[in-house]
């Protein structure tokens, strides 16, 4: 009845662990539920947290080409059950002690890498971590869940510097492709060009080539036909022939008011060849004055 009466009950929350000391001295750990203690002796006098914590730690060093580097990272931890008196007792400032620990693991690695190399290994860094931290803090009660490098960062001044860089170089990979299309396009235009022209000559030589054998054949023809015309007077006729083919050609030329003839010189008949074009043609009233003006020059020479 008497122990009874002395009986003091203590809860411990779910989620902890408490720190059961007699006379101010550490005695035992009581898990989560209701607990009963001698009054005058023995109590709950703490309690730690069971879950895992999470904190935050910026880590600033200078890597090895001299680069001040900020490194941010998220260490994750949890208090081992039968250790759980060395996690409350043996440190004093759990977040601040472990931090120090994880910037000597840092420090130690970014003063051997260059700013390059330091982006590039952020999955090594948090390999390296678990493996130096793991070792310490189980000798501090706590178990090491994970350890992240969230983020990687330079002075905003750095920052701008290097992104200019990968700009500047992307401009010039951009400059180089489109030198290489505009002179791609360039060749590819003068091959289309001189494969145009040699067709072109092709077809003009294949064209003389036809007109010749049919200028041929007509004055074979011709010539079986009508008797005591020699081959010059067939061609000469054939010509003409032609020649008044073109002048049909130009005068049915849409908004076409100018015909262009060779000289006529001082022959009467070529004069009334080409006025007669020119009215049959529909020339304009000045070209057909100045014809008018050189035949009677013509006349008055006489």
């Amino acid at each position: 009845m008497t122990q009874n009466c002395c009986c003091c009950w203590n809860i411990v929350n779910e989620g902890n662990y408490g720190m059961v000391e007699a006379l101010g001295k550490f005695q035992e750990v009581a898990e989560p539920g209701l607990h009963c203690f001698n009054c005058f002796t023995t109590r709950v006098a703490h309690t730690i947290s069971a879950r895992t914590r999470a904190f935050k730690t910026l880590c600033e060093s200078k890597s090895r080409d001299n680069v001040m580097v900020t490194i941010e990272i998220i260490i994750f931890l949890k208090v081992i059950p039968k250790m759980a008196s060395d996690a409350f007792y043996k440190l004093s400032n759990p977040s601040g002690q472990i931090s120090s620990y994880a910037m000597n693991v840092l420090r130690g690695m970014m003063a051997t890498h260059d700013l390059d190399a330091i982006y590039l290994m952020r999955n090594e860094m948090e390999v390296t971590l678990r493996k130096e931290l793991s070792a310490q803090l189980e000798n501090f009660g706590y178990q090491l869940q994970a350890a992240l490098v969230t983020d990687i960062s330079v002075n905003q001044h750095l920052k701008n510097a290097m992104e200019s860089t990968v700009a500047n170089a992307r401009l010039k990979q951009a400059t180089i492709f489109k030198s290489e299309a505009e002179k791609l396009q360039t060749v590819k235009a003068a091959e289309a060009d001189a494969e145009a022209k040699r067709l072109s000559g092709v077809g003009l030589a294949e064209q003389r080539k036809a007109a010749i054998m049919g200028l041929q054949e007509s004055v074979h023809n011709f010539n079986e036909a009508v008797e005591g015309m020699g081959p010059k007077d067939i061609m000469s006729l054939l010509l003409m022939n032609q020649y008044f083919d073109a002048i049909k050609d130009i005068s049915d030329v849409s908004k076409g008011h100018t015909v262009f003839l060779p000289d006529a010189g001082d022959n009467s008949r070529s004069l009334d060849m080409i006025e007669g074009t020119l009215a049959a043609a529909g020339a304009n009233t000045t070209a057909m004055g100045q014809m008018h003006a050189r035949r009677q020059a013509q006349a008055g020479r006489k």
